[in-house]
């Protein structure tokens, strides 16, 4: 691994600039740097790179250390922080850092400036790409516009770059490769050659053609000792705040596990049942303590969130919320199917290797079976199903404080039947008055019996259930899905 200072002295050291590469003295100009992030991120991409830089403090002809006076931190375009009207003018998948450095007593400015993801980075609606040393609009380079949407066609984000040129010693330092053999149960290499080759056919690490190793986003995100060690993988790591009341108004506690998610899982599952209020019951004369939420269906939630986040946004990030009433789990990216169709959809993931792994290293259900065991796991609990909200920007996952019948909203109530009609069809029964007098706890009574037949009534108006034969019998009938 490279400090900024050695990193600035090698790039210098190329013999000219280059698709992905600019060296600047002190020229600042907004836009030009706006144009540049555009072409550099989309250059990288098409050139398999994960990012790319321009240098402030070197000639750009000759390549000699003369320092900078740019200042990105302070200058402003009208009025506005340079940062903040990049990130308005550039697209939302622009991802890019300011660092600063000395080289030689010389002050130096490194933009990192990180390939683009999904579709090309834009400037004010026009993407660029270099051409050579050159920036020129994409539409002006056809050949190039369709090798780059090749390579974005051809990207899996857990395959990208983490930390590249890595010797075996920093491998070591970097990641938690002791917690990687003992979550997959396997036996202690006798060599460091034998420990590369390991983690190299799980994906963890790529070898280099150099003889060095790249640790991919897979393997960092899952198994680093710190994520802040790995740039902007840093941003992914899991945040738990805990507010007092039901407002963010108020933190009362907030902690961020800097560690891989596989490394950090069952800590955080811990640390945040401790969080969470639990009520006293009687068991055979004895005192237990209940916990208020399903551990069942926290567990699987965190875990999806990990595994379904959109790993190319540099947006809303993993975090674990706390509220008096409310326990929130947010992660980046919309949810890939309709979420009236969690239970029974075919299993779609964003981070398939993500996926696998956490499977083989049993911290989330086999693909596809993790709502059916969130479900299962309130009911059998008198928990409310938790709710789902999802938007191009994010999806949030909200699990809430058992509350009886008579207190829950219409929403709610509507929300718990239409998935307790999915939990009994995937198991090859049905929804009845019933059933759903006795998933709510509500006792045999001819009011509740009316309440359920109410609610059943609500639900088909929604177009949510359906009755299986509408000649049967009122006291007969049987729900399913309006999708079965």
């Amino acid at each position: 691994m490279q400090d900024l200072s050695a990193l600035v002295k090698e790039l210098a050291s190329n013999p000219v600039e280059s698709p992905w590469l600019e060296f600047k003295h002190n020229t600042n100009e907004p836009s030009m740097i706006a144009e540049r992030i555009s072409g550099i991120a989309n250059s990288a991409a098409m050139l398999g790179r994960s990012c790319g830089y321009v240098i402030w403090g070197v000639e750009d002809k000759t390549h000699e250390i003369l320092g900078t006076t740019f200042k990105p931190e302070t200058q402003k375009v009208g009025g506005q922080e340079l940062m903040s009207w990049l990130h308005n003018n550039l697209s939302k998948n622009a991802d890019f850092d300011f660092q600063e450095t000395t080289v030689d007593g010389f002050r130096m400015i490194i933009l990192t400036i990180y390939a683009s993801r999904q579709y090309p980075v834009a400037f004010d609606k026009c993407e660029y790409i270099r051409d050579g040393s050159y920036t020129k609009k994409l539409i002006d380079r056809p050949q190039l516009a369709s090798k780059l949407w090749f390579a974005l066609n051809s990207q899996r984000a857990e395959m990208m770059v983490a930390a590249e040129d890595c010797s075996p010693e920093d491998i070591r330092r970097l990641l938690a490769y002791d917690s990687f053999l003992t979550l997959l149960n396997l036996p202690d290499p006798m060599s460091e050659k034998a420990l590369m080759d390991v983690l190299a056919d799980n994906d963890v690490i790529v070898r280099q053609d150099n003889g060095l190793y790249t640790v991919t986003v897979l393997g960092a995100l899952l198994f680093a000792k710190d994520l802040s060690k790995f740039g902007r993988l840093g941003r992914k790591a899991l945040r738990i705040v805990k507010y007092n009341g039901d407002s963010k108004s108020d933190i009362a506690r907030q902690t961020q596990d800097v560690r891989g998610y596989a490394i950090g899982f069952e800590d955080n599952i811990r640390a945040l049942m401790l969080m969470l209020p639990s009520s006293e019951v009687i068991r055979t004369g004895k005192a237990e303590l209940k916990e208020q939420y399903s551990v069942v269906a926290i567990r699987e939630i965190l875990a999806n969130a990990m595994i379904h986040q959109d790993l190319s946004s540099s947006g809303m990030n993993l975090a674990i919320e706390v509220f008096s009433n409310r326990v929130e789990i947010t992660n980046s990216g919309p949810i890939l199917v309709d979420k009236e169709r969690l239970i029974d959809a075919a299993p779609k993931s964003r981070n398939e290797k993500v996926a696998t792994m956490m499977r083989r290293i049993k911290l989330c259900e086999e693909l596809g079976s993790g709502w059916d065991k969130i479900v299962e796991s309130c009911e059998k609990d008198m928990f409310s199903v938790p709710t789902v909200y999802s938007d191009e920007n994010g999806t949030r996952v909200v699990l809430t404080v058992p509350t009886s019948y008579a207190d829950m909203s219409s929403e709610e109530r509507l929300w718990n039947c239409y998935m307790h009609a999915c939990s009994c069809f995937t198991k090859g029964g049905y929804l009845t008055n019933s059933s759903l007098r006795e998933r709510f706890g509500l006792e045999t009574t001819n009011y509740s019996t009316v309440q359920m037949s109410t609610l059943i009534k609500a639900a088909k108006s929604r177009n949510l259930i359906k009755a299986v034969d509408e000649n049967t019998s009122t006291r007969m009938l049987k729900y399913v899905p309006y999708w079965a």
